[in-house]
């Protein structure tokens, strides 16, 4: 699937509060366990800042994703292809085989507690080093902040970040 990703980050978040939040407002849970992924590149490092190629497994499923980042005005925009594979260690060695590497720092973990309303998803993200952190994804910037205000956030708290500004974030706090 070829789309545009449009997402804001809400730090430190009260996971279980949010989620009763979420549950008023109608949202369904679609997804709780755990996800892992690793980001490939060339070895000159020719996806750049801006470009990424992950192999995710979401529970029992994989995906492939490529996604270059367009914006980080007000919310993080990013060109999103992505596609379902069905086997994460074949499709690992396949990206090896035609010259691709890991890049350094993976590949990660995290528990991930899904929910979606209408058009809109929400993830309740928490990694093992820092704090639990809620993702809104929607079709528009608009829609977006529509849910951090009816989820009781203010605009001020959202964050345009990728993961890599989130692991900074808190490697420079620490």
């Amino acid at each position: 699937m070829v789309m545009n990703e449009i997402e804001v980050k809400i730090l430190e978040i009260d996971a279980e509060d949010v989620q009763k939040r979420l549950k008023a407002l109608g949202a369904k849970k679609i997804f709780d366990g755990e996800v892992s992924w690793t980001s490939f590149d060339f070895p000159a490092g020719r996806l750049s800042r801006e470009k990424m190629l992950r192999l995710r497994k979401v529970g029992d499923k994989a995906e492939l994703t490529y996604k270059k980042l367009l914006s980080t005005k007000g919310a993080k925009i990013s060109e999103e292809i992505e596609t379902k594979v069905a086997d994460f260690e074949a499709t690992k060695k396949i990206l090896v085989s035609i010259g691709l590497s890991e890049k350094r720092g993976y590949p990660l973990h995290k528990h991930r507690i899904s929910y979606v309303l209408k058009n809109v998803r929400f993830e309740i993200d928490t990694f093992q080093d820092f704090p639990t952190y809620l993702e809104i994804e929607g079709p528009d910037q608009n829609t977006i902040n529509q849910y951090v205000e009816k989820l009781g956030f203010a605009l001020s708290q959202t964050k345009p970040w990728g993961v890599r500004e989130l692991f900074a974030h808190y490697r420079d706090k620490s």
